[in-house]
C-alpha cells in the first residue's frame, strides 16, 4: 500500500488511501493499522495518520482500543439488516420522485451504466461492475433532485461498497448475474411502471442480501 503523497492536505490523502483499502477488503476486519508504518509508507509524520485514522473512527471504519491500537472495524449482521432494511425505503422514495421528474436522456444514462455491468460480468470484471452498479444507482437519486436524501446515499455508498467487496472476495458470485438483476429495473423504467420498478429494485436488494448472508451465516 505504499504511495507518494503531494501537495496539501496530507491527512485527507491519507484518509481517501485508508478508507479506499478498508472498503475493498485490502485491509479486512480485525486487521492492525499502525501509525508509525503507514506515516513511513507515506513518507510522512505521523501526525496526520493520526488525523487520518480519527476521520475513519467518525466514519465507524476503524476502532481504536486502549493500549492495544486501532483496527479496521468489523460489520455485524445487525448493521447489514439495518443498511438494506433503511436502503428499501429510501430508494423507493428516491425511485417515486424520479419517475416525477424523468427527462429526456436520463432512461438511456440509465441504459449505458446498464451495458456496463454486462460487459463487466462477462469479462468478470469485480471493480468496473461494481462502479457501474452504483452510478446506475446514483443516477436514480440525481433523477430524485433531493439533495439531503443524495447526500445520505453518498454515505449509504461506502458501507454498501463494504459488504459487497468482503463478499466477492469470499465467495464466488456470479456477476452476470448481478447485471441482470437490473434488466427489469431499467425495463420498468423505460416502460414507465412505477409499481414494476419498485418490485423489481426490492428483489435486486433482497438478491444483495442473499450475498450478505453467505458472509454471516459461514
Amino acid at each position: 500500500m505504499k504511495s507518494s503523497i503531494v501537495n496539501i492536505s496530507l491527512s485527507d490523502q491519507i484518509h481517501e488511501a485508508l478508507r479506499d483499502s478498508i472498503i475493498k477488503g485490502e485491509l479486512r476486519p480485525g486487521d492492525r493499522i499502525l501509525e508509525l508504518e503507514v506515516a513511513k509508507n507515506f513518507g510522512v509524520s505521523q501526525a496526520p495518520v493520526r488525523e487520518a485514522l480519527l476521520k475513519l473512527a467518525e466514519e465507524e471504519l476503524v476502532v481504536s482500543i486502549r493500549y492495544k491500537g486501532t483496527f479496521v472495524s468489523n460489520i455485524s449482521s445487525v448493521e447489514m439488516e439495518e443498511l438494506y432494511c433503511f436502503r428499501k425505503i429510501m430508494e423507493e422514495l428516491a425511485i417515486k420522485r424520479s419517475f416525477e421528474r424523468m427527462k429526456d436522456g436520463d432512461v438511456s444514462t440509465l441504459e449505458h451504466y446498464y451495458h456496463e455491468m454486462v460487459r463487466a460480468g462477462e469479462t468478470n470484471d469485480l471493480g468496473s461492475l461494481r462502479a457501474a452498479d452504483i452510478n446506475f444507482h446514483t443516477k436514480i437519486y440525481h433523477m430524485a433532485e433531493h439533495k439531503f436524501m443524495f447526500s445520505v446515499w453518498e454515505t449509504l455508498v461506502s458501507k454498501l461498497n463494504r459488504i459487497w467487496y468482503l463478499t466477492s472476495q469470499a465467495y464466488f458470485i456470479n456477476l452476470s448475474a448481478v447485471a441482470a438483476i437490473h434488466e427489469p429495473l431499467l425495463n420498468a423504467i423505460k416502460r414507465y411502471d412505477l409499481n414494476g420498478c419498485i418490485k423489481a429494485f426490492h428483489e435486486h436488494v433482497d438478491y444483495e442480501k442473499k450475498q450478505e448472508f453467505l458472509i454471516t451465516h459461514n
